[in-house]
């Protein structure tokens, strides 16, 4: 089963989009790029299997169980640190952004952000500064699942890889697992294979030296029988004048 571990957050105020947000957005994409950070996150090797999960949403939520219910119809033991954050309103891009950190520093393997769907303008919760800069400085690869189907928000734009639901992220870890299990089985199975024809070969090559010992043990006694049979050949030519 999940193992699920949350931290709870307070209740945020949910407010409508402010206008400029398109351009605040642009600018701050340019920021990131000029600081080499829009691919800081991308950068990062992905874990062959992440099993422990950092998870930076609002706890419960459908996105919350979507995503936990994928992952335990896997069967795979994920492990899953929740930290409780608002993901609409004015103190989500602050709660995500600490959500995000603490998860950095708290041994997971990867670090998952999702929300369930909504209006574009609720997508802009992902957008400002601090969220961005928390991706991009993240020790640990970043996924993001945000459940916009055309739009992507600036942490898309940062994370290590982009999910359009939470579903989805969750799949795709699902599938990294799956693949890394297949390979180790794979690795495995070659491993059994190379053994076996090893022993194999062993085992021929001790039968055929068994074989020849046998061989040679056989024609000493027939050598020995052959010598008994001569001695009283020999015992008469050495009574003979």
């Amino acid at each position: 089963r999940v193992g699920v571990r949350a931290v709870p957050a307070p209740r945020a105020r949910i407010v409508a989009p402010r206008r400029g947000e398109r351009a605040a957005r642009e600018a701050l994409l340019a920021r990131l790029v000029a600081e080499d950070l829009i691919e800081a996150n991308s950068r990062l090797s992905l874990p062959v299997a992440p099993m422990t999960l950092g998870l930076a949403t609002s706890v419960g939520s459908a996105a919350w169980h979507d995503f936990c219910n994928e992952l335990e119809g896997s069967g795979f033991g994920f492990r899953i640190r929740s930290v409780d954050a608002r993901v609409q309103g004015d103190e989500a891009p602050t709660m995500v952004a600490d959500a995000i950190r603490q998860l950095s520093g708290d041994g997971v393997d990867l670090i998952v952000v999702i929300r369930g769907g909504g209006a574009r303008n609720d997508l802009a919760a992902f957008d400002p500064e601090p969220i961005a800069r928390a991706i991009a400085g993240a020790a640990v690869p970043v996924f993001t699942g945000i459940g916009h189907e055309i739009d992507r928000s600036v942490a898309d734009e940062v994370a290590h890889s982009a999910w359009k639901t939470p579903t989805a992220c969750a799949g795709a870890i699902v599938d990294l697992v799956a693949d890394f299990v297949a390979r180790t089985e794979e690795a495995w199975a070659g491993i059994h294979r190379a053994v076996s024809a090893t022993l194999d070969t062993a085992a021929n090559g001790l039968m055929g030296t068994a074989q020849r010992i046998a061989r040679q043990n056989r024609e000493v006694r027939e050598l020995a029988d052959l010598d008994r049979s001569l001695v009283p050949f020999f015992e008469v030519l050495a009574r003979r004048p």
